[in-house]
């Protein structure tokens, strides 16, 4: 490899630069600079090797900026099911584990108790990921003493009113706490934004456990954080770098036994913000961009709603199964599975990561100077600023200023009558943004 690099003489930044003013015959250089005025960061439509401050560690090592793994870049498959008859949905378990599936994600529909062992009949656990959503403290209870030693989460609202669980998790492949930072990209929120909330959360939840006795080591071993994926495509790969770097750092202030504990594992959930249920079919492109933004940045789990999760007349074996083969494209037929970090060596993304890194990290200060997440005030303050955003994304597909395929361009000339029966949740008291609800009542 050395001698290949060898063969090509080195380019100064000087000849970068007057290349590129021949390019744009005459016109100004800032027409390169790219602003996203919703994030307020700016992505270089060129960088070079001197605008670099400093290089990233390997893959494997710390701060695992780019990522917490040196042999592979696989990640589970993830497919969503509402637990309403155990039996039926067993059937549908099954046959999503034959297709593709390598991680099932439960939500419970209502408090009643679940019968596990009919629900998960004849599924191998300890092969899989399972994620539960239960709709009270006893489901939660009942799953993990079904769970036992296999790999699972437990994505609960108030994960601290149970906080003991952790203790009898701790030596177990469960985590018992999920943070929900996909609330705040669903709520219409930046990658910063959703970053800061994050670290914000994850932070109380690890001093929560230390108060409790559990060493960082197992605290941080114990908590799942959970990432929406937006449609900025560069914007998403280095959000998710900048969190492995930041929550290492918050991390690493606990000095922990093991080097591994400062990694985060992350699951990547596409949601409804760009949805369009007029037009469905484009919302698989839009997924699969938005999939391929989550392995780029680097993922544990991956997990990609049906596109009428939330609608009526839902066609769920067909969209279920096309959810399920995006990640398998991207696996079989693209071998994003076996590139570790892809976009590494980009000068773009690598200064895109810090700049979203310090204005995460600056938010997240903010908040723990500030009382933290219980401090109603911040609260307030953080929903009003998510709220303005989410305001800001609207007016922009309003009047054309961002494009959306189905939604506010090339419209369907035959619409479909799909409905939407629910909307997903957003961060605290911020609705749900679905930009194609706000523009068609607009």
């Amino acid at each position: 490899m050395s001698k290949l690099f060898a063969s090509f003489p080195p380019t100064s930044k000087h000849d970068w630069l007057e290349l590129l003013q021949k390019e744009l015959k005459g016109e100004s250089m800032d027409k390169l600079q790219k602003f996203n005025r919703i994030e307020e960061i700016s992505l270089p439509a060129y960088l070079h090797r001197e605008d670099q401050p400093q290089a990233f560690s390997d893959p494997g090592l710390l701060p695992y900026t780019r990522g917490s793994r040196a042999s592979s870049n696989d990640w589970h498959i993830g497919s969503c099911f509402r637990v309403e008859n155990e039996k039926a949905e067993n059937k549908q378990l099954l046959e999503a584990l034959m297709a593709g599936t390598t991680a099932l994600v439960i939500h419970a529909t209502s408090d009643r108790e679940i019968d596990f062992p009919v629900l998960f009949s004849e599924v191998d656990l300890q092969y899989i990921h399972t994620t539960f959503y239960p709709k009270s403290i006893a489901q939660a209870t009942a799953f993990l003493s079904f769970l036992g030693n296999y790999s699972g989460t437990v994505v609960a609202e108030n994960t601290l009113e149970w906080l003991n669980c952790s203790k009898q998790c701790a030596s177990l492949s469960v985590k018992p706490f999920a943070v929900q930072a996909n609330l705040v990209q669903q709520s219409g929120g930046t990658t910063w934004q959703e970053l800061s909330i994050a670290l914000a959360e994850g932070h109380d939840l690890l001093v929560a456990q230390l108060e409790q006795g559990l060493t960082i080591d197992d605290a941080s071993a114990n908590i799942h954080f959970i990432f929406g994926i937006g449609n900025q495509y560069f914007y998403e790969i280095a959000k998710l770098r900048a969190f492995r770097m930041a929550w290492a750092r918050i991390v690493s202030e606990y000095a922990p036994e093991h080097e591994c504990s400062h990694a985060a594992y992350i699951t990547s959930q596409t949601g409804c913000v760009h949805t369009s249920l007029k037009d469905p079919y484009t919302n698989l492109l839009r997924q699969t961009t938005e999939a391929m933004s989550a392995v780029v940045g680097g993922i544990q789990q991956l997990v990609i709603q049906p596109y009428d999760w939330h609608a009526t007349n839902a066609n769920t074996a067909f969209t279920h199964r096309m959810a399920t083969n995006i990640s398998l494209v991207l696996k079989e037929e693209s071998y994003l599975d076996k590139v570790i970090d892809p976009s590494g060596g980009s000068y773009a993304i690598d200064d895109l990561t810090n700049a979203i890194a310090e204005r995460a990290w600056s938010s997240f200060q903010w908040i723990e100077a500030n009382g933290g997440l219980t401090n109603s005030t911040v609260i307030e303050t953080l929903s009003e600023d998510i709220l303005e955003k989410a305001q800001q994304r609207v007016a922009f597909v309003q009047d054309k200023k961002s494009t959306l395929i189905g939604i506010n361009a090339f419209l369907n000339p035959d619409p479909i009558q799909h409905e939407w029966h629910s909307k997903p949740l957003g961060w605290k008291t911020v609705p749900a943004l679905i930009i194609e609800t706000e523009i068609s009542l607009s």
